[in-house]
């Protein structure tokens, strides 16, 4: 017997494979120019995490020893990672984020131009769960269809939470917020991949 949430995806997935994917088909929303990351887009706070922190952070992150890991400086901050590196928190890996970032993830921050640095951690959980679903309904994860679904919602200057779009409430169980998760960044790097991220890191 299909629950309520199972006929919602299906009527959802039907009416993605029902639209037309052409040029000249409505665009879906996207942030405005003056939203995009033009300014630094964290606040100015110091990283509270210790040393300890690097190898849960390996661990967690599934970094397979293909990135270095470095805590900042008591006087660094997160919009400003030193060259080669690139800025993230523990809450983003304790909802989900994983190293290298998921492609589907890494497209869709591509096809918005927001870097993967800059959405909220509830994004991650949000993205992830929604990929098993489209999958389970064997629809593909490419930026048009998951722009159908989401939308983008701006939480600060140059930061972003992606959620669900109208109606579409069929994922639930997030955290409503994660206070303090500015100041628990972290800065990592990858030397052994050619282009690791596959978007572009603002």
């Amino acid at each position: 017997m299909s629950s309520p949430s199972d006929s919602l995806v299906s009527s959802t997935a039907a009416s993605i494979e029902g639209a037309s994917p052409r040029p000249e088909a409505r665009e879906p929303w996207l942030p405005e120019p003056e939203e995009l990351p033009n300014t630094p887009w964290y606040e100015e706070k110091a990283s509270n995490l210790k040393f300890s922190d690097i190898a849960i952070i390996k661990e967690k992150g599934e970094t397979m020893g293909k990135f270095e890991v470095v805590l900042p400086h008591p006087d660094e901050r997160a919009h400003r990672p030193p060259p080669g590196f690139q800025t993230f928190c523990v809450n983003q890996i304790e909802m989900g984020l994983r190293f290298p970032i998921p492609r589907f993830i890494a497209a869709l921050c591509h096809h918005i131009k927001i870097s993967p640095s800059q959405l909220a951690p509830n994004s991650y959980s949000f993205l992830l769960a929604l990929a098993v679903l489209l999958s389970y309904h064997k629809i593909p994860l490419i930026p048009y269809v998951l722009m159908q679904l989401v939308q983008i919602k701006r939480l600060g200057p140059g930061k972003f939470y992606i959620s669900h779009k109208g109606d579409h409430n069929f994922i639930k169980g997030n955290p409503s917020s994660h206070k303090g998760w500015m100041s628990m960044f972290f800065y990592i790097k990858c030397d052994v991949m050619r282009d690791p991220w596959k978007c572009e890191m603002f």
